[in-house]
């Protein structure tokens, strides 16, 4: 009798155990990305759920182009198959010009897993069946996380897993996800970025922070390294065809030199000292322009060299150029 009480005591802990662990309650960041071909705006997301029971309620904001966005959102949480399912709600068309954009009642399903210690809620924002044509999925894995001073910020993880119980190995990007830059259709020029807010410690960031943020969350073009006799580079860029509004911010080894500079006919100058080793100018899209992508022609000299090269960025990936300063040979003998 007494054996027979111990095991349904331990098993009444053991389900009690099982049913808070597998909670929602919390703050959950993520990327959404669109289910269809070609460039478009992702939706730079955060979570904030509140669980009682089955029941969740909470707030879903998200970056798209030029505005934040708040929406309720509210579901269930069902514990057996670690799912949670979001009632509809409205998110702007991923073809919106701006937050007055149409937009496209989307619910959400997703599933509670652990990876690599780490929460994750993987899962899509679905159309719901009147608009499942102009409307596409939105894929997005939320992480949960629990800032520190040292990581303030949650590492995304791409995962690849199937089920939703089983950890397994992941691909971790080395970059940590932060809110980016807010990117815009329309010429940024003479906008000044929004300020947003950290979504971890609520500690303003300034523009230039975002843009630097934003720039890690683009893929880099590959291109080949240039050896050039030279100290410094002069570059002028100009708009690679018919002048659209393209607006561009520029780097440098990954530093931030001018930001909301538009392309055109007249030539965008800088000049820039060649570290040792190989130096990176990298353009960042802040929009795609009239017409897509974003292309520049960058004439770059170096010394008596002269380089004429295009560049093309897109809202996924950043154009990239690299040189390297050759290393002068001393003479030992101090003969000249």
């Amino acid at each position: 009798m007494k054996t027979t009480f111990l095991i349904l005591f331990l098993v009444a802990i053991f389900c009690t155990s099982s049913t808070f662990a597998q909670n929602v309650t919390g703050e959950w960041y993520g990327v959404g990305k669109v289910k269809k071909a070609g460039d478009h705006n992702s939706y730079l997301s955060e979570m904030v759920l509140k669980q009682k029971g089955n029941k969740v309620t909470g707030q879903l904001n998200y970056f798209y182009r030029s505005a934040e966005i708040k929406v309720k959102v509210s579901g269930k949480f069902d514990p057996r198959y670690r799912v949670l399912e979001l009632y509809p709600q409205p998110l702007l068309n991923f073809l919106a010009k701006n937050a007055n954009g149409a937009d496209c009642p989307m619910e959400g399903s997703f599933t509670l897993k652990t990876i690599k210690g780490q929460k994750v809620l993987v899962g899509q924002f679905n159309p719901i069946y009147d608009y499942r044509v102009m409307c596409p999925a939105i894929d997005v894995t939320f992480t949960k996380f629990v800032p520190t001073i040292d990581k303030p910020t949650p590492d995304p993880i791409d995962d690849e897993d199937t089920t939703a119980t089983t950890n397994v190995t992941s691909t971790r990007r080395s970059d940590s996800l932060q809110r980016p830059a807010i990117v815009s259709n329309a010429d940024t020029t003479k906008k000044a970025i929004g300020v947003a807010n950290s979504p971890v410690l609520n500690k303003p960031i300034s523009p230039e922070q975002q843009i630097s943020q934003a720039l890690k969350l683009r893929a880099f073009e590959e291109s080949p390294i240039i050896d050039v006799d030279a100290d410094s580079l002069k570059v002028s860029l100009y708009d690679n065809g018919e002048v659209d509004n393209d607006s561009i911010s520029l780097f440098y080894n990954r530093r931030l030199v001018a930001t909301q500079q538009m392309l055109s006919d007249k030539p965008l100058n800088f000049t820039l000292l060649l570290n040792d080793g190989v130096n990176e100018i990298s353009m960042f899209a802040e929009n795609l322009g009239k017409i897509a992508p974003n292309t520049a022609l960058a004439i770059i000299y170096a010394g008596e060299q002269r380089f004429e090269l295009n560049l093309t960025s897109t809202l996924n990936t950043n154009a990239a150029i690299r040189f390297r300063k050759k290393v002068k040979k001393t003479d030992p003998m101090n003969i000249n």
